[in-house]
């Protein structure tokens, strides 16, 4: 099968003659208040300071979205889908992802009236795929009630649940009947042997578009949450209640964004106590500030639909090095416990993937190895820790893994190479990967000198040791 990969190539090309900051390494299990090595910058200012007794958020994973069946992926040759599944989800040579997002109502076959059974039986094949590769966090998302349940009686253009506060219907109220009924499909995964984590009732309720689609305001999300949580509770079902796919962050003048859903469901005591998830979108505004401490909050779709462009650095919202800062902004500003893009592999000729199929070839796209640097070596309940730098230029952030190893990722946005010199931890045996240009995931050399090129992603993987 032909295959179309970003070139990878050595850093030594790249590297500026004379950056001679040492990463050396330092004694390991030194006391917290003594750095393990120096760690000064060509220029003699501090480089990158990690603290790794510092805790801030734990980290879910990365993930992404197949909804609306996306039939040219699921009906492509096995040894094809097979590859897909590899590039996405192997932590060896892929992406590391590690959350799959389903959907619900008019996500799977848009234009056709809900089959209950359908929405999970369309679906099977992917979670399946994922479990093949170790991962086993799954949430679904529902566009829209049944269409009997709405007050517009269609799964197009909005419309309300019947029976929230402010909308009623002729037919009467359809909470229960629609809490019901999410229940029973998060019973179907469950049944296919793919639980679900959290299953979310709405699907940017803020808007209407003639697609898939209802209309919910933050209270009236915040009385249904309570018949969601009750109706889970008994199919005797772990799955939780998310809230509620905003599609931007930010509250804006007469829009509501996922801090108004956030405040709202939080509360209001009936509701908060089956709220188990926050979820927002990034489209009308990014995740640049937290939602919340008390619930996971997961940026849970985003992406951008100009046409196919798989450069790392062309200037465009759809390249490698805007992702890789979205991403990075997202978990050092934005404290999200996961992060996603909107389609994993599509046959689209638009960037609404991070894989692009066509007919037997594979393309991959600089977008895809941003993802890959953060999902690939930050795993599931890795622990964000400490990290800062000066330089204005730099974005940095580290994780402690579960197995104990420790994660930098270094985002260098200048025009110029930069010095990596770290401080607070000891750097002996360290790994070092490339994204920019023309590497991805390339291995580099950990020795002294060690610099990161212009418009570049610095991935450091430090293995576990005593004292931290």
């Amino acid at each position: 099968m032909q295959r179309r990969r970003h070139l990878i190539t050595g850093l030594a090309a790249v590297l500026a003659a004379g950056l001679a900051a040492a990463l050396t390494a330092g004694p390991s299990g030194a006391a917290p208040a003594a750095p393990r090595h120096t760690a000064l910058a060509a220029d003699g200012t501090a480089g990158i300071t990690v603290s790794p007794w510092q805790r801030d958020q734990v980290i879910n994973g990365f993930g992404f979205a197949e909804a609306f069946r996306e039939p040219v992926i699921s009906t492509l040759p096995e040894a094809e889908i097979q590859q897909i599944g590899s590039d996405l989800f192997s932590t060896s040579d892929g992406a590391g992802m590690s959350i799959v997002r389903f959907g619900l109502g008019g996500a799977t076959d848009p234009g056709d009236p809900i089959q209950g059974p359908g929405d999970v039986a369309d679906q099977v094949w992917l979670g399946r795929l994922a479990e093949q590769f170790g991962v086993h966090q799954f949430y679904a998302d529902a566009w829209s009630a049944p269409a009997v349940f709405k007050t517009n009686q269609s799964l197009d253009n909005g419309g309300y649940l019947c029976g929230v506060p402010g909308e009623s219907c002729v037919d009467g109220d359809f909470r229960q009947a629609y809490a019901d009924w999410l229940a029973a499909e998060a019973q179907g995964f469950a049944e296919q042997g793919i639980p679900l984590e959290a299953v979310d009732f709405v699907n940017e309720p803020e808007i209407g578009p003639a697609y898939a689609s209802m209309y919910m305001t933050p209270q009236q999300a915040a009385d249904f949450v309570p018949y969601l949580g009750q109706a889970l509770a008994a199919l005797h079902l772990p799955t939780r209640v998310a809230c509620c796919d905003a599609e931007g962050w930010l509250n804006t003048t007469g829009f509501d964004g996922a801090q108004a859903y956030t405040q709202a469901v939080l509360s209001n005591p009936q509701s908060a106590r089956y709220i188990g998830l926050i979820t927002s979108h990034g489209y009308t505004s990014p995740p640049t500030v937290p939602l919340t401490s008390q619930r996971p909050v997961w940026e849970s779709e985003w992406a951008n639909f100009s046409p196919w462009d798989a450069a790392w650095n062309d200037g465009t919202p759809g390249d490698g090095l805007t992702w890789a800062r979205s991403i990075q902004t997202a978990l050092t500003e934005g404290n999200v416990d996961a992060f996603f893009y909107w389609w994993g592999a599509s046959a689209s000729t638009a960037n609404s993937g991070l894989i692009q199929v066509e007919g037997p070839t594979i393309n991959l796209s600089a977008r895809y190895w941003a993802f890959a640097a953060f999902g690939r070596y930050i795993r599931p309940g890795a622990v964000r820790i400490g990290a800062s730098s000066p330089d204005s230029s730099l974005q940095v952030s580290a994780f402690r893994n579960t197995d104990g190893s420790l994660v930098l990722e270094v985002l260098n946005n200048s025009t110029a190479a930069q010095p990596v010199t770290v401080q607070g931890v000891g750097l002996a045996g360290a790994s070092v990967y490339l994204t920019d240009e023309t590497d991805s995931l390339t291995p580099e050399n950990a020795g002294p000198g060690l610099a990161a090129p212009p418009a570049s992603l610095t991935t450091i993987v430090i293995p576990a040791r005593a004292g931290w």
